[in-house]
């Protein structure tokens, strides 16, 4: 049934007109739970409001008690027709206290239609699923479009469950659940299991991974955010084949106000992890340190220092990839591959537009430096450093964001990297 303007006006009349009862009632000192007088239903689209009332049966004219307004609302619960059920009690009139109204509010289950007013828990699930479209473009696998279908609230308040399927650069089917929490020292926890495949761009061989993974995340502050989970996988890489296990715990800070624009901010991650494989395991080791300093009018300074260290060798599918937009411009994505790895940038942003136009566009310059090394070995043995100068524009809207940089190495050679990413929350 549609709210109109006339019913929120007289919602709002009946509030007035119950706050002003009781407060007769009370100087008077009535103690009496009043007669109901009438039933109204409120929040249905679909089902009619006779049939509700017919679940709620014939009250008009018995004492209004909590047991009641108990009892009505058990019984609309039961018909399974209700996510949500809410009956409330409310004074007719201020002349006469005892005349009561209940207000029934109800929010009727997905899937519900003028010809199934009863639907069964498959087609209540899926009528509670949103479709939303996937693609996007990372450097050095290409483009991967697909669809991921989301339940809200299907596990509880602040839930859901999510199913992306894709193709193209990454090919994966997995299902994804998730769960927020207002109280407690848990804010988040989620897991995954599916299957995932991709080309690995150094050693240009398909890396197929199914697996599963749990996680857990708390935030003391809202600039501190703890983790930690674990991970396993049966992964298949070329001919080869393994076990790959992982377990660990991460911190982050953030000051960061505007994610997409951080300013005068800092973000920093570091995280340590104990992995497992069939010949053996490791402890990797990872920092991630990024700082926002502010300039003339609306440009930013953006600095970035990464540091991924392990203390034995690892199996070359589970190596750390140097090269792309992700840590090196200038080269190709994966064009260096190891055990550790080290790179630093800087990069100075000047935005063109108001953030408060269509998109935030804007252009950029930058300096990228970075090697890999193998386990065991010192950073500063390393001699042969890889860099990476340049330039590029970027676009920043609500749900697309699109980055395009042009870098020359240090060999010469100019290298294009193009990003874009379409995200529906």
């Amino acid at each position: 049934m549609r709210v109109t303007g006339s019913r929120v006006q007289r919602l709002k009349s009946s509030l007035v007109l119950a706050a002003l009862a009781l407060s007769a009632a009370t100087a008077s000192g009535q103690t009496s739970p009043g007669v109901v007088g009438e039933v109204r239903v409120h929040g249905n689209h679909t089902t009619p409001d006779a049939d509700i009332l017919d679940l709620v049966g014939d009250v008009v004219g018995k004492p209004a008690t909590d047991q009641l307004i108990a009892e009505v609302q058990i019984k609309l619960e039961r018909s399974g027709r209700f996510d949500d059920v809410e009956v409330r009690k409310r004074f007719r009139s201020i002349e006469h206290p005892d005349d009561i109204l209940l207000m029934v509010m109800v929010n009727e289950v997905p899937g519900i239609d003028a010809l199934d007013l009863t639907p069964g828990p498959m087609k209540k699930f899926w009528s509670s699923g949103m479709f939303l479209p996937i693609l996007h473009s990372e450097d050095g696998y290409g483009f991967t479009y697909g669809v991921r279908t989301s339940f809200v609230d299907r596990l509880g308040p602040r839930s859901r469950i999510s199913i992306p399927v894709t193709w193209g650069g990454e090919r994966q089917a997995k299902v994804q659940l998730e769960r927020s929490f207002t109280a407690g020292p848990i804010e988040r926890v989620s897991g995954e299991f599916g299957t995932l495949r991709r080309e690995n761009p150094h050693y240009e061989v398909a890396d197929r991974r199914v697996g599963f993974g749990v996680r857990l995340e708390s935030a003391p502050a809202r600039w501190l955010r703890l983790g930690a989970g674990g991970r396993s996988e049966e992964v298949r890489f070329g001919t080869a084949e393994d076990t790959v296990r992982r377990i660990g715990g991460d911190v982050t800070i953030d000051t960061r106000v505007d994610p997409a624009f951080p300013r005068n901010a800092i973000h920093a991650t570091v995280g340590l992890d104990r992995l497992t494989f069939d010949a053996g395991g490791a402890r990797q080791r990872q920092a991630d340190v990024r700082g926002y300093l502010g300039l003339f009018g609306q440009s930013v300074l953006a600095v970035r220092g990464l540091s991924i260290t392990t203390d034995r060798a690892l199996p070359p599918y589970e190596h750390v990839l140097l090269g792309g937009a992700a840590d090196l411009r200038g080269y190709d994505a994966g064009f260096e591959a190891g055990d550790n790895l080290m790179a630093v940038s800087a990069e100075v942003r000047l935005p063109i537009t108001s953030p408060l136009n269509f998109g935030r566009f804007g252009i950029k310059a930058f300096v990228d430096a970075g090697t890999v090394y193998g386990a065991g070995a010192k950073l500063t043995d390393q001699d042969l450093v890889h860099r990476g100068i340049g330039g590029g524009v970027y676009l920043h809207m609500t749900i697309l964001s699109v980055s395009l940089d042009v870098a020359r190495s240090r060999a010469g050679d100019t290298h294009y990297h193009f990003g874009m990413g379409v995200t529906f929350k």
